[in-house]
């Protein structure tokens, strides 16, 4: 039997687990669900399209702050009860929103609270769970883990509307709450503090390192220049001229393809040279992106194509290129930081791709230089070392190609 084989016949109650806790974490059941509760809530408390933003922007930030200091719990106790801390978090944030929130600035204030205390379930803790049994097969097993969410992102709204359409909103935020109290069960499965590993460096030596500073860049540029897009492809594609029923089965794609690519990425990272997979993503996306700008709604199929497949990969690839350059001692602290970075860049992202659509009065520019800023997110990747030279518990050093 093959060592890969061997690694999943061994770690797939793992990867099993780790999947089913990011899918009914923070990543899984915040961003997806959002927009199910924000007509009613629009009519209940005044809740407008801009608040409604400023307050997934407020959770963005309280997330990126927690994201650190949950790294360290991770490395120092192990992937299991920070996982429970998260997703009792995360149960009591959305029984709050269904029982507490009676105004705007209640609502902002919970949102701003789940993203720092649910923070531990975000997908830090589930990650280091998967790269301390999996080596031959990491990048697959990654990808496998990070499906989670894909899968809830596609059948829990369904849920929720229909909750939401028979009992109110309140009743579905908590049905919510229910269900991510049901990620008490794949966190508990986690291993423990038994998980842990000696540490080869302290954690300021890697965070300082050139190699780091040029991981987060690559990811940060990656992240600002295309997550925008995300949230702006339904109105680019209405925008266009198509009606609200196929731009939205347009957009399905992309969650389609990010199912898809999470797993071919990974299966390739184990194959291949993960910098250049990454460059690789990013000069596809470039392309897809450069082809709406040319045709605009006639390939507006091969943009949510590009768009998914590089959400697919930059998610996957976090976590194993970090794993294999810094090893597994500080990886929490490490993961949570470049994770952190994406979450942000992410969040500011729909910020400039509206403020220039509005600007110039469409799409056609956010276009370009989104598949620009791409275009120098593979080159950052390009300039990163070679993975499979380097052991994965070795600290890195200069960044030299």
């Amino acid at each position: 039997m093959t060592a890969p084989a061997s690694e999943f016949r061994r770690g797939w109650p793992v990867v099993l687990a780790a999947a089913s806790g990011a899918g009914l974490g923070i990543a899984g059941l915040l961003t997806y669900t959002a927009g199910i509760f924000a007509k009613d809530l629009e009519a209940e408390i005044g809740l407008s399209r801009t608040a409604l933003g400023a307050a997934f922007f407020g959770t963005t930030v309280t997330l990126a702050i927690a994201l650190p200091l949950v790294g360290r719990l991770v490395d120092r106790f192990g992937p299991r009860w920070p996982a429970v801390f998260g997703s009792v978090s995360l149960a009591i944030g959305f029984a709050l929103l269904g029982t507490a929130v009676d105004s705007v600035p209640s609502y902002l204030a919970v949102m701003a609270g789940i993203g720092f205390f649910a923070a531990c379930s975000a997908p830090v803790a589930y990650t280091r769970a998967v790269n301390a049994v999996f080596d031959r097969s990491r990048g697959l097993a990654l990808g496998f883990t990070q499906v989670g969410i894909g899968v809830a992102a596609m059948i829990v709204p369904p849920i929720l509307a229909g909750v939401v359409a028979e009992r109110g909103w309140s009743a579905g935020y908590l049905a919510l709450a229910l269900i991510a109290a049901l990620g008490i069960i794949p966190a508990l499965a986690l291993p423990g503090r038994g998980d842990t590993v000696a540490k080869t460096a302290s954690d300021d030596s890697q965070l300082r390192s050139p190699l780091f500073f040029g991981l987060l860049l690559a990811f940060g540029m990656m992240a600002l220049a295309f997550a925008g897009l995300l949230t702006h492809f339904v109105p680019m594609l209405r925008e266009a001229g198509l009606a609200a029923q196929t731009a939205g089965t347009i957009a399905g794609l992309i969650g389609a393809s990010v199912i898809v690519s999470r797993i071919v990425v990974g299966w390739l990272a184990d194959r291949l040279e993960a910098p250049r997979i990454a460059a690789t993503c990013c000069a596809l996306c470039a392309l897809g992106c450069l082809a709406l700008a040319w045709q605009g709604a006639a390939l507006a199929w091969l943009g949510a194509i590009a768009l998914g497949t590089a959400m697919g990969a930059e998610a996957d690839l976090i976590g194993y290129l970090t794993a294999r350059y810094f090893g597994m001692a500080n990886y929490g602290r490490l993961y949570a930081v470049q994770y952190a970075s994406f979450m942000l860049m992410g969040g500011v992202s729909p910020l400039w791709v509206g403020a220039l659509a509005d600007a110039t009065g469409g799409y056609a520019a956010p276009l370009l230089v989104t598949a620009t800023g791409l275009g120098i997110a593979s080159v950052l990747f390009l300039r990163l070392p070679r993975v499979r030279s380097r052991p994965s518990h070795q600290v890195p050093g200069q960044m030299t190609a």
